[in-house]
């Protein structure tokens, strides 16, 4: 054979390859935390002007039916990461420094996607672990991580190593910053309560996370939105044409609230609107940065939030309107997202999706456009490529489950929504059961349980049926 034909013929085997990896997408998801379903322009916020993610919506789809896997932190990420319900993947609270992580062994978005040959990173709000490094997002499919190992509103682990260039601000020094090691040390080993941490003075200073180590103590958390945007935009251009994929999780809207000079005092929503506004302002960057460097049409990124508002800080807090309630419950605010989801030239733009879509269908839809393979374990997600690429195709969810901890506490099946005991945070066997009907009822306000007594049933002996596979 001349080396003419061996060199074509080395070029036609290498041709798929090369091809798929052109057109492999890359994936980035901002997840907020604690933001509330009308908290955006596009979800009819009267007060908060997001003019970047709702031109991200014009040119992309927004999901009116997106829930996440729970109603608290730690569990609804998990859930993201994993595809998997908190029964399967064990987490089905919210962590505090040390006291627990998500189960090394579940494979998350990022393994999967560092296995297919992306660059990963985590920039931003971890919250699955803090105590080791095999549980921070190195040690979970990360090449980088950037942020906050939990809260914002937390404090330091006694078991956190600092870097040996760590930044120490707000007139700390090491001196002190060991001295919160030990005050920390000794409130966990008395097993006091948050209220007594923050008695002492160490509760919302937060340590800063470069890899596995401290790089500054507190973080200057005014500053945390804009320098996390910056190093996700500079992840992209350093990865050239290698696809990457990036978790970024701003910190907020979670209390305490925190926004730059820029952006502060300039929302009419009050402080709680400056940090939704310079979350929009920063997501416009990066979008533009996409646009301007020929990404555009190669990324994927999706926009949500882990859980609803805490409606118990006030003004602080978010709003869910037309839903009810928010974090920790089960009723929709608690658990229904702001969605929008933007990949220009592939998804049709300007649609909108009233489908029932869950935070767990992104790991298979994500392993289908990546082609990456998928873990041998039960998922809770479907992949939704097909309705996304053609909305009028439906998504195969016959049922929605709700979680309370790491049980079943409700199902959806339609526009019929029950829940066994009710969908407050403090719910017990004493409560009734509740029924809605979210076609008419979005706002859970009429409970119409003893009128349906069969379609209760139907709909528990469902739970138990699904109850039963929750065996792995």
């Amino acid at each position: 054979m001349s080396i003419l034909s061996m060199t074509c013929l080395l070029l036609i085997c290498c041709e798929p390859v090369r091809s798929e990896a052109i057109h492999r997408p890359n994936v980035i998801i901002i997840l907020t935390d604690d933001q509330g379903y009308q908290d955006l322009g596009c979800f009819g916020s009267p007060k908060i002007k997001t003019p970047c993610i709702d031109r991200m919506a014009e040119e992309g789809i927004r999901l009116t039916d997106f829930y996440v896997g729970a109603s608290v932190c730690s569990a609804s990420r998990a859930s993201l990461l994993t595809g998997r319900m908190p029964a399967r993947h064990g987490v089905g609270t919210a962590f505090f420094p040390g006291d627990g992580s998500m189960p090394t062994n579940e494979a998350t978005i990022a393994e999967l996607l560092k296995e297919a040959g992306y660059r990963t990173a985590c920039f931003g709000k971890w919250h699955l672990g803090d105590e080791n490094e095999s549980v921070l997002p190195t040690g979970q499919g990360f090449d980088e991580y950037f942020g906050i190992p939990y809260s914002n509103d937390m404090y330091i682990n006694p078991n956190h190593a600092f870097a040996v260039d760590t930044l120490f601000a707000f007139d700390y020094d090491k001196t002190k910053a060991l001295a919160d090691q030990d005050s920390v040390r000794e409130l966990k080993r008395t097993k006091k309560k948050f209220d007594d941490y923050l008695k002492q003075g160490v509760a919302k200073k937060v340590p800063l996370f470069e890899g596995v180590k401290i790089v500054e103590y507190p973080a200057d958390q005014a500053t945390l939105t804009l320098r996390y945007f910056d190093r996700a935009i500079d992840f992209v251009e350093k990865s050239q044409d290698q696809p990457f994929f990036i978790y970024l999780t701003p910190a907020m809207p979670h209390v305490p609230l925190f926004a730059s000079e820029d952006f502060a005092g300039k929302s009419e929503r009050g402080l709680y609107g400056d940090v939704i506004e310079e979350i929009d302002f920063h997501t416009g960057r990066l979008l533009d940065h996409l646009r301007h460097s020929n990404r555009r049409n190669r990324t994927i990124v999706i926009f949500t939030s882990d859980n609803g508002p805490w409606l118990r800080k006030g003004n602080r807090s978010g709003c869910a309107i037309p839903l009810r309630d928010g974090k920790f419950t089960t009723y929709e605010g608690g658990v229904r997202m702001p969605c929008v989801m933007w990949w220009p030239g592939n998804w049709r733009p300007g649609s909108v999706s009233d489908q029932v879509i869950s935070a767990m269908d992104l790991m298979p839809t994500i392993a289908h456009y990546a082609g990456a393979r998928m873990p041998k374990v039960p998922l809770d997600g479907f992949n939704i490529a097909n309705h996304l690429e053609t909305p009028q195709t439906p998504v195969k969810r016959k049922y929605l489950y709700y979680t309370k901890g790491r049980k079943l506490s409700g199902v959806r099946r339609g526009d019929w929504k029950y829940l066994r005991h009710g969908g407050s945070m403090h719910q017990s066997s004493k409560n009734g059961p509740e029924l809605y009907n979210l076609r008419d009822d979005v706002g859970e306000r009429n409970n119409v349980a003893k009128s349906n007594p069969e379609l209760i049933e139907q709909l528990e002996q469902e739970l138990r049926r699904f109850e039963m596979t929750m065996t792995d």
